[in-house]
């Protein structure tokens, strides 16, 4: 029985495929951002294996979803993006919408303090804060992709919207998340 391998031996050129074909190296800066990407959804798993709040759980796994979302948004050869499908591999306005909704209704249920928080009041929130870090990062990255001499490269209008958006949802999160055990700076 031929069971399957997860090592093809493909990339061993040192370079990875692209969603729907095609090859780039793996020192371009796409793939960093893939892997920013990758690491923000590994971390927000940490958040999510940590927290007991069924309702934190869900939303945690919700943006990891919309994360894959926008890694094949990204991955995808520039040559064959009619092929992406709105919400599944195509970043859309819809997603960043519906973040704009949850970061009002949790807001509207506690209000952000005006205060320099220190993260750390608990694992979950600590793992919500490092994943908006490493979301933080991806965005920057996109930003430079986006606006680099290589203009063959291309990503949905929407994507760069989303995870500037998502990082602020993520923080929202983790305020949550800490509830009244958080530090500030104020003494």
């Amino acid at each position: 029985m031929n069971e399957p391998r997860i090592y093809t031996k493909l990339g061993d050129d040192g370079s990875t495929g692209r969603l729907f074909g095609g090859r780039v190296s793996k020192a371009d800066p796409l793939i960093s951002i893939l892997g920013d990407l990758d690491e923000t959804v590994a971390v927000l798993g940490m958040a999510r294996a940590s927290t007991t709040d069924d309702t934190l759980s869900g939303q945690i796994l919700d943006v990891q979803r919309d994360l894959f979302v926008v890694a094949a948004d990204l991955a995808a050869n520039p040559h064959t993006r009619d092929r992406l499908v709105p919400d599944v591999s195509l970043v859309t306005a819809a997603m960043t919408a519906r973040i704009e909704r949850l970061i009002d209704e949790l807001i509207a249920q506690r209000p952000l303090r005006p205060a320099f928080v220190v993260p750390g009041a608990n694992p979950t929130s600590a793992a919500l804060d490092v994943s908006r870090t490493i979301a933080r990062r991806a965005e920057r990255a996109l930003v430079g992709y986006q606006t680099g001499p290589d203009t063959t490269q291309s990503s949905s209008a929407h994507a760069l919207t989303y995870l500037n958006r998502v990082s602020d949802l993520l923080y929202v999160l983790a305020r949550h998340a800490a509830g009244d055990q958080e530090e500030s700076l104020s003494h």
